[in-house]
C-alpha cells in the first residue's frame, strides 16, 4: 500500500488565501512545489515490496571517517524505526529532528524561497510550507529500490550529522526471526563522535 500524505485543509486554506489576494504568487510556487513533491515520491513508492522480507542497509557517517553501520529491518517496520536505530547505534540520545532526502533528484533554485525539499521528516516537523510525508508513515517496504538505492539521513539540523543510506539487498526473513528482534545492527565500525562535546 502507496503511504498517503495527511494533507488536511491544505488545499482548501491555500486557495482562499490565494483568492483573497494575499500572497498570490508566493501561495502558487507552494502548490507547484507540492505538486512537484508529490510526483517525486510517486515514482520510487514500490507497492510490490514485502512486508515479512528482511531489508539490509550501510549506513556511512559522513563527517568523521571511518564510521558505518549495517542494519537490518522487517519491510513493515518504517523509517522512523531505521532512524531510531542509527541514532543509537552512534550512542545519542534522540533529541532533535531527523529526515531523509533523494538525493539524485536536485530542484532548480527557488525563486520564492518556499523552503520545500525532496525529504520526508520525523512525525513532529512542521517546517515545510506544505504536507510531507513523515517517517513514521513510510515503511521500509515501500521504496522501490531499482530506483532509489541511496537515501541521505541527517539528524539534528543544528549540527548536521549527515550519512548515507545505501540499499544492499533484501531476504526471506528465518522461522526463528521475530519483528522485535529488529531493527538490528549487524555489522559496524568506528565509534559515533561525542553528541554533545566540551568545549573550553
Amino acid at each position: 500500500m502507496i503511504p498517503k500524505i495527511d494533507e488536511g485543509n491544505f488545499y482548501e486554506s491555500i486557495n482562499r488565501a490565494i483568492s483573497d489576494g494575499q500572497h498570490v504568487d508566493y501561495l502558487k510556487e507552494v502548490i507547484k512545489k507540492y505538486e512537484e513533491y508529490k510526483k517525486e515520491f510517486e515514482e520510487i513508492f514500490n507497492s510490490k515490496g514485502s512486508s515479512d522480507s528482511v531489508y539490509k542497509f550501510h549506513v556511512t557517517y559522513l563527517l568523521k571517517k571511518p564510521i558505518w553501520r549495517d542494519v537490518e529491518l522487517f519491510g513493515k517496520q518504517t523509517f522512523l524505526d531505521l532512524a531510531e536505530k542509527i541514532i543509537d547505534s552512534m550512542g545519542w540520545d534522540n533529541d532533535h529532528m531527523h529526515g531523509f532526502e533523494i538525493p539524485e533528484k536536485k530542484r532548480k533554485p527557488d525563486p520564492f524561497l518556499t523552503g520545500s525539499c525532496n525529504a520526508f521528516f520525523a512525525p513532529d516537523w512542521e517546517d515545510d510550507p506544505h504536507p510531507t510525508y513523515k517517517t513514521d508513515e513510510v515503511c521500509i517496504q515501500d521504496i522501490d529500490y531499482s530506483k532509489m538505492p541511496k537515501l541521505d539521513f541527517i539528524f539534528d539540523f543544528g549540527d548536521g550529522h549527515r550519512f548515507d543510506i545505501e540499499f544492499k539487498g533484501s531476504r526471506a526473513s528465518k522461522k526463528k526471526e521475530k519483528k522485535g528482534d529488529f531493527p538490528k545492527v549487524t555489522d559496524q565500525r568506528g565509534v559515533g563522535p561525542e553528541q554533545y562535546p566540551e568545549y573550553n
